[in-house]
């Protein structure tokens, strides 16, 4: 339903849902940062935990032979220990990795 709910365990209560108007196929958490990402379709959404909202959102583009494609769907995330790369796995049998910082 592309819906991520986040609850509090430990009070077994939900807190808020978050849209991510595709299936989700994956989420995870950033270790340095109060964001979640989902994967949603071809796309990768990023939220802000503390606002709620959507800081950005990753979609690669693919040029094959001259001609724009879709680059399959996002399957997979997981980020870098330092929490500055996200790396992403997609059906098209390519590892795509962003560099994400944060603007000031």
């Amino acid at each position: 339903d592309g819906l991520a709910m986040l609850w509090d365990l430990n009070e077994g209560k939900h807190l808020y849902t978050l849209d991510g108007t595709d299936t989700i196929n994956a989420l995870t958490f950033s270790p340095n940062r109060y964001w979640l990402c989902a994967a949603t379709g071809t796309s990768i959404k990023i939220w802000d935990l503390e606002t709620k909202s959507v800081v950005d959102e990753l979609r690669p583009e693919v040029i094959k032979m001259g001609q724009k494609r879709e680059p399959g769907l996002c399957m997979s995330l997981a980020w870098s220990a330092d929490g500055q790369t996200l790396f992403a796995g997609y059906t098209d049998k390519v590892i795509r990795v962003w560099q994400v910082t944060r603007a000031s």
